[in-house]
């Protein structure tokens, strides 16, 4: 969705513009590899330069662009290497998050993150009649971070949400895929169980079960991604 002048209403507002030019960057509104045109983007976000360019250093260090010395900043490539690492990575923080919690979290914060999945489930449609699951992935990410949240370890609960950032646009599509969608809701409720019995070693299996992602599934997200920003296209993955 294109980010309006409106969006953006103090003029040198760093941190606004670093948000929206983020929001554009998670949904791949600029295609892999392109070259960011620094004054037409500050034209589109109503904007001076200098804001933008800051705001690209910062997403440059997030892994959002990538900046070439004389050339300028260039949206980040899509790989199933690279989409597999971030999800490797992701796996390590979560089996980490939940061996953390069963070890610190307090019953009351166990109940709560619980509680939150628990709700999701209760609002929405059974699986296999929801057309858009961007909820889904909302209601999931805000899941998986609640237990990162009770780890008490702010350093993970940030590197968790930067990771969440990065994996955003391909966990929407991950969890279209039949493969997924029939097991999300079920193994959300065995991690839950585990937690609540303080079962570190079954559920740090559960969680790496739950997240991991095949090279060949990557491959196939990959392709999906790809199909979508540029033609719009969503095939089925199986």
């Amino acid at each position: 969705m294109p980010v309006s002048s409106k969006t953006v209403r103090s003029a040198d507002s760093v941190e606004k513009v670093y948000e929206a030019v983020k929001a554009l960057a998670i949904d791949y509104h600029f295609k892999p590899g392109e070259r960011i045109n620094e004054v037409e983007l500050a034209a589109r976000l109503g904007v001076s330069r200098t804001p933008v360019r800051e705001a690209l250093n910062r997403l440059a260090q997030d892994g959002f662009m990538s900046f070439v010395p004389n050339r300028g900043f260039y949206s980040r490539d899509i790989t199933p290497e690279g989409v597999h690492d971030l999800y490797e990575m992701r796996a390590i923080v979560e089996q980490a998050a939940f061996r953390l919690a069963c070890q610190r979290a307090s019953d009351e914060e166990i109940e709560q993150t619980a509680a939150i999945w628990e709700e999701s489930c209760r609002t929405l449609p059974d699986p296999e009649t929801i057309s858009d699951w961007t909820k889904v992935a909302e209601d999931d990410e805000a899941f998986h971070l609640a237990i990162a949240r009770i780890t008490h370890n702010s350093r993970l609960y940030e590197t968790l949400e930067s990771l969440n950032s990065l994996i955003r646009f391909f966990r929407r599509i991950d969890l279209e895929t039949p493969c997924r969608r029939n097991n999300a809701y079920d193994e959300h409720i065995d991690i839950i169980d585990a937690m609540r019995r303080r079962d570190i070693e079954r559920g740090v299996a559960l969680m790496d079960k739950h997240v991991s992602l095949s090279a060949d599934h990557a491959i196939a997200v990959t392709k999906e991604g790809l199909a979508r920003i540029y033609f719009g296209k969503r095939d089925r993955i199986k």
